[in-house]
């Protein structure tokens, strides 16, 4: 009979979060010495503080400028869906595209954009409409076109339109 002899493996493994907490550590130390060292005098830290400063404000003024309206965003990730998926007989690749997902993401502001396309250009929103209302006024075994016209009717009746 042969002994079966039991390795210790456990010392051996590397484990990269704890690697990477301990690196974070060590540079959070560091940088906590460097800060407390005498020599760095008070002028380094207030350029540091103006310096920051700058940048958050560069930051705030990007976000309040770049943030286009939702309609041109709605319209840019339309275009980009139909183009990317018009081409898909798979309606749930359709509708877990990063665009069609970022259009239920507009919520409730979305909801005029999304029943005027519907209403004007008609194609898969049905899902779209349910994710962001909780509501499906289609009635049960209705086709497509049913169901459009059961959402521009529930459209005009909340007074989306």
């Amino acid at each position: 009979m042969a002994m079966l002899q039991t390795i210790d493996t456990c010392t051996n493994l590397s484990y990269p979060q704890v690697q990477e907490e301990t690196r974070r550590a060590v540079h959070y130390d560091y940088a906590r010495t460097r800060a407390r060292l005498p020599n760095r005098g008070r002028q380094h830290v207030e350029r540091g503080y103006g310096v920051a400063r700058h940048f958050a404000q560069v930051i705030a003024a990007r976000c309040r400028n770049d943030t286009p309206a939702p309609v041109q965003l709605f319209r840019e990730h339309v275009e980009r869906w139909k183009k990317e998926t018009g081409h898909l007989s798979s309606i749930t690749k359709m509708i877990t595209h990063p665009s069609y997902l970022r259009i239920i993401g507009l919520g409730r502001a979305g909801l005029p954009l999304i029943l005027r396309e519907l209403r004007e250009r008609p194609d898969h929103w049905l899902v779209a409409l349910n994710a962001i209302t909780g509501e499906d006024p289609a009635p049960v075994g209705a086709n497509f076109r049913d169901a459009v016209a059961a959402w521009i009717k529930w459209g005009e009746a909340k007074g989306y339109y």
